[in-house]
């Protein structure tokens, strides 16, 4: 389907709703973001006005029969959370699943090289799934609140939420006022944001809202080689129109583009090397001290990539009857341009060329029933649509065997370039109906059954090319596959309130993530379709408020064993490390959660998890650098190749232990200023970064504090603060992982790092303003 059919179908949609004789409300109304909101009860309020569309309708938090972790747009700024993967510094079930920013809820949660196969954790804005565009997510502004809905929630969400949801939503048009809202931060390590909202009233029942933001994230990674730092600057804006042309309609039309640029630095930075190995000498030659905490790398390739992810919306929501009918038309796209990207670690031609380009785009349509709240049943069903186009190449190109002797020769090539091109073409469509309803058996007892049908079809082409003038360093071909599969998933409850204030919950679920297609690895006997992988979930969970509702604490005890998960695994029948279908993960703990206002001017967002997530029996990977047999490196039954069975090994990624607690006591000093004090903290315990026996590729248990403190009006216009992240300077990597290429420079054991945005101390200012 054409770019401009899909626009059309965009525009059609808002259209036709102009014509119905029915009602609309927004589907997600929000409160504005001046005031405390989502997590951390209203002043004027209870934690029982918090709203949340976890069930893809309007709920109180306290009634949803599902574990969410709630964000709301004052703890995002306080916290200086402005992209998708900050926000595991607020909710303790979120995690990174490995190397280069794959989510995980709850442990679940894994990284493909597969171009079809997409993440096990769904991101949702404004009502639409971003799917194969979700690894590149727009920046976080303007935003009322992110709800993290954990568990498979596939029922209501679709094909990539089989581990849980980020549901994240913005802040809807107000037609009866004229705003101006600015935010800007000033820090060290070469850091700014800035964020400007205009609000627009442009008829008693039509308003525009227009946001735009600014961020470069601190300077990490310094290039001995250039004298560079890694800077990632974020630039994005968003449109959003909201029109109530009767009081039966109401249509939503949004807008949005996010550009993403990283220059400069070092890709990643070699925390541990062999003593006196060709690799060592190399860095130390280049002035770089390798330890736990370097940030200095020494490369020559250079390092610019480009992302660009944009998109176009339109919600209708219509009232026939006592029934509201929704419709929402979207249209993703991302494109990635890659020009430099030095994969070697040291200043000499060993895999200097990296480069890749990728663009993805899809169209989806959903439309639904809502009934109202209240009566015998409540219920929420719909039909869903999604064709989801990509088109990717990769090129590497170096030296790779200057030094070392090319296997199975014997002899180094100094002169002879090593590369490849891989280009992929796939394809995705997916069909489903879905529903779930909740009966009132009795003022107290709730029963919930829902359920989804739908069928997938993958498709995939890949062309695999050596490089010009040279030889191939992997498999040269053709890879081209296609799988339809038919699923039924299901989720099962019961709620029983045991009182005004206390809620208790049971659910049983049945997930479901489509298959895809292996098509990044060419050559002989590798299996080329990859099953779906299957999530089974069972919770039961209590909510309850007190001190009359200004506090609430939530408790869940959660169970889920995945089949055929989706993951980089060794098949023992063809003795190659392939991406395919392992036996089986489970996790099960407990999750808590605190927060609300419990005396006059004190807000609190406190979470807890303890997660004891490990693999099945059955899942062989690739042996550490230097595991020995005494540790687990064995060879694999039926075969010769030597593997560790990391059945019983903790999940990449997923620690056992996670805390995060956001906090603020405001003062006030007059009638018309405040003073104010916020803290934050995240602690985590071990992480591993890989499935195998692998000390050194791992995090040490940590804790990393933040906080602010200000001024501000009583009318909330202006405030000015300072604050500090990271403030005593704790040193942690978001992934670690082996050096690419160690071997060529006759290293046997060397990993490198990535440092993210908190791995050091960060002090600054903070203005705001609204007019």
């Amino acid at each position: 389907m054409g770019i401009q059919r899909k626009i059309a179908l965009v525009s059609g949609t808002a259209l036709m709703a102009f014509c119905q004789p029915a009602f609309a409300q927004d589907a997600t109304p929000v409160p504005d973001t001046t005031t405390t909101q989502g997590a951390e009860a209203s002043q004027d309020g209870g934690v029982g006005d918090i709203i949340v569309t976890a069930s893809k309708r309007e709920e109180r938090l306290q009634d949803v029969p599902v574990s969410v972790t709630l964000v709301d747009g004052a703890q995002l700024t306080r916290q200086n959370i402005n992209e998708v993967g900050d926000i595991t510094r607020a909710a303790p079930a979120l995690n990174t699943a490995g190397p280069f920013g794959a989510l995980s809820i709850r442990g679940v949660g894994s990284l493909s090289f597969s171009r079809s196969s997409e993440g096990s954790v769904g991101v949702v804005v404004d009502g639409v799934a971003l799917a194969n565009t979700s690894a590149n997510p727009p920046q976080l502004f303007d935003v009322a609140r992110v709800e993290v809905l954990e568990g498979p929630q596939g029922t209501l969400f679709g094909r990539n939420s089989s581990a849980g949801v980020l549901n994240i939503v913005t802040v809807a048009p107000n037609p009866d006022a004229f705003e101006v809202i600015a935010h800007a931060d000033v820090g060290s390590r070469d850091t700014y944001v800035g964020r400007a909202t205009i609000n627009l009233p442009i008829a008693g029942n039509a308003a525009l809202r227009v946001s735009g933001a600014y961020n470069q994230a601190p300077e990490n990674q310094y290039n001995r080689y250039n004298g560079s730092f890694l800077h990632s600057i974020g630039k994005s804006g968003r449109a959003r129109f909201k029109w109530d042309p009767t009081a039966d309609i109401t249509i939503n039309l949004i807008a949005d583009y996010t550009q993403f640029d990283r220059q400069g630095g070092a890709p990643w930075t070699v925390y541990h090397s062999t003593p006196g190995s060709l690799l060592s000498q190399r860095l130390a030659a280049c002035g770089v001290t390798v330890g736990q905490q370097n940030q200095d790398g020494c490369v020559d390739g250079g390092e610019q990539t480009t992302t660009k992810t944009y998109g176009f919306s339109g919600q209708a929501d219509m009232q026939i009857g006592g029934v509201t009918l929704t419709s929402i038309s979207a249209y993703r796209a991302f494109k990635q341009t890659s020009t430099g990207s030095d994969a070697d670690s040291v200043p000499i031609n060993l895999l200097n060329r990296n480069q890749s380009l990728g663009d993805y785009r899809n169209f989806s349509q959903e439309l639904r029933l809502t009934s109202r709240s209240g009566g015998f049943v409540e219920y929420v069903g719909g039909l869903y649509y999604f064709d989801g186009q990509l088109d990717t190449s990769n090129d590497q190109r170096g030296f790779l065997f200057r030094d070392v002797p090319v296997p199975g020769i014997g002899i180094p090539l100094p002169n002879v370039p090593f590369g490849q091109r891989v280009a992929t073409t796939s394809s995705v469509t997916s069909v489903a109906a879905f529903g779930q309803a909740t009966f009132n058996l009795t003022s107290a007892l709730r029963v919930i059954a829902g359920a989804r049908y739908g069928n997938e079809d993958v498709r995939a082409f890949t062309v695999g090319t050596p490089t010009p003038g040279g030889a191939a360093f992997a498999g040269v071909g053709t890879k081209r596959g296609k799988v339809s599969d038919t699923y039924f998933s299901y989720r099962l409850g019961a709620q029983f309130d045991l009182s005004d204030g206390i809620m208790l919950y049971g659910t049983y679920t049945k997930g479901y993530k489509g298959p895809s297609i292996n098509d990044q690895s060419i050559g002989p006997n590798i299996p080329t379709i990859v099953r779906p992988e299957i999530p089974c979930a069972s919770e039961i969970g209590i909510k309850t408020t007190l001190l009359n509702g200004r506090l609430a604490i939530n408790l869940a005890g959660f169970y889920t064993k995945v089949t055929d998960f989706q993951a980089q695994f060794f098949d023992p029948g063809i003795s190659q490390f392939v991406f395919g279908n392992a036996p089986s993960l489970k996790t099960k703990g407990v999750s808590l959660s605190v927060f609300g206002r419990p005396v006059h001017g004190l807000t609190l967002n406190l979470n807890a998890l303890y997660n004891d997530a490990k693999y099945g029996d059955g899942y062989y990977v690739a042996c550490a650098q230097l595991q020995t047999a005494a540790n687990g490196c064995v060879v694999v039954p039926g075969t010769k190749t030597l593997a560790d069975n990391a059945g019983g090994n903790r999940l990449a990624g997923s620690p056992k232990w996670k805390l995060t607690g956001s906090g603020e006591y405001e003062a006030s000093l007059s009638d018309s200023l405040a003073a104010y004090v916020q803290a934050d903290v995240v602690y985590t315990s071990r992480i591993n970064f890989t499935a195998n026996y692998d000390p050194l590729a791992a995090n040490a248990p940590a804790a990393i504090f933040g906080g602010r403190i200000g001024l501000r009006t009583s009318d909330q216009r202006y405030g000015i603060a300072v604050f500090g992240r990271n403030l005593f300077d704790v040193y942690r990597a978001s992934v670690r992982f082996p050096t690419s290429v160690a071997a060529q420079q006759k290293d046997p054991q060397s990993y490198s790092q990535i440092s993210g945005t908190d791995s050091r101390r960060v002090i600054g200012l903070s203005l705001d303003a609204k007019f």
